[in-house]
Formats: structure tokens, C-alpha cells, sequence
């Protein structure tokens, strides 16, 4: 995709670059990469839709995330669009830093895909990406083992919640 450089000559001002990343469940991720002189490596992707009022229990689950993953962070926008973010210090920005950022930024997506689905689509319902395969799976096979060794283990997806109204109506009975 795009990008663009400001500054004063070679190395100065600010670098960014877009790219879309695919995970394994989820795919056309858009996130921006950039490079501030002096400050550091920024790179962060659009989690979900523009103008979307997202429940708060999935907004608890992208807090309740940034606590689990402690290298990559849910934030929101100025208009409340939330974004995953991986932020590294000038010393720390290489090249294996960048992809396993950006491995990172995939990897979270794919494990919190069913939970925060209503952030994600419209009404909470997912696109079929059952045919898609990966535009980036070199990025995963350098860096995928690597980064799950900083992250919790992971879950497979857990079914949705059923309401309590039937179950207490079995003990109350129904009125």
C-alpha cells in the first residue's frame, strides 16, 4: 500500500507505511507502521468499523486483553474506532522487532476474534473467510513461535453464553 517520509534529509522527521496483515482466522487487517525520529516504531491496525457502537461487555474484553497481552494494546480513536497497537522504544526497532510486532497485532486478532466479533462486522456477523489463505504466512512462520511464547496459552473459542431467564424458570417455574 502506501506510504510517506517527512523530515530533514536522510533519517530525520517521521516514515510511515501501510499494510494490510492476515492472520489464520482473521484476514485484511489495515495497519500503519510508523517510524518517529527520536520516539520510536508505532504500528496499529484498525481493528474494527467506522461509527460503530460497540458493546461494552467486548469493550471489557479488549481491556481485559490489554492486561493479558501486556506487548500489544487495545485503544479507541478520537471518533471511538478501536485499534490494536504495538509500540517499541528507538533502541528496541529492528527488523525482527517490526515482524514480530506485526505477528503480534495477528495473533491477538485471531485468538479474540470470536469475542469481540461485534467489534469486528456488522451486527457481530463475521464474512465467510472459510476459502482465504493467508497474504503473509512467511511472517508467521518466522515469528509465530516466538511471539506465543510471550502470550498466555490459548483458548479454543468459547461457545456464546446462554441466557439465565431458562434456567430459572425451571426452578422458579414459569409465571
Amino acid at each position: 500500500m502506501g506510504g510517506a517520509a517527512t523530515g530533514d534529509g536522510p533519517g530525520g522527521g517521521a516514515i510511515t507505511r501501510d499494510v494490510i496483515l492476515d492472520g489464520e482466522r482473521r484476514f485484511d487487517l489495515r495497519t500503519t507502521v510508523a517510524w518517529v525520529e527520536g520516539v520510536g516504531l508505532s504500528a496499529w491496525a484498525y481493528y474494527g468499523l467506522e461509527e460503530m457502537e460497540i458493546p461494552k461487555r467486548v469493550m471489557y474484553r479488549m481491556l481485559r486483553a490489554n492486561y493479558e497481552y501486556p506487548f500489544v494494546k487495545f485503544a479507541l480513536t478520537d471518533d471511538d474506532r478501536p485499534m490494536l497497537l504495538v509500540e517499541l522504544p528507538p533502541a528496541g526497532a529492528d527488523r525482527d522487532a517490526l515482524g514480530r510486532a506485526l505477528t503480534a497485532i495477528a495473533l491477538v486478532a485471531d485468538r479474540l476474534l470470536d469475542e469481540t466479533a461485534q467489534a469486528v462486522a456488522d451486527r457481530g456477523v463475521l464474512p465467510d473467510w472459510s476459502d482465504r489463505v493467508p497474504r503473509n504466512p512467511e511472517l508467521f512462520i518466522s515469528y509465530r513461535a516466538d511471539v506465543e511464547s510471550m502470550m498466555p496459552e490459548s483458548e479454543p473459542p468459547r461457545p456464546p453464553r446462554r441466557s439465565a431467564a431458562p434456567r430459572a424458570r425451571r426452578w422458579w417455574g414459569a409465571r
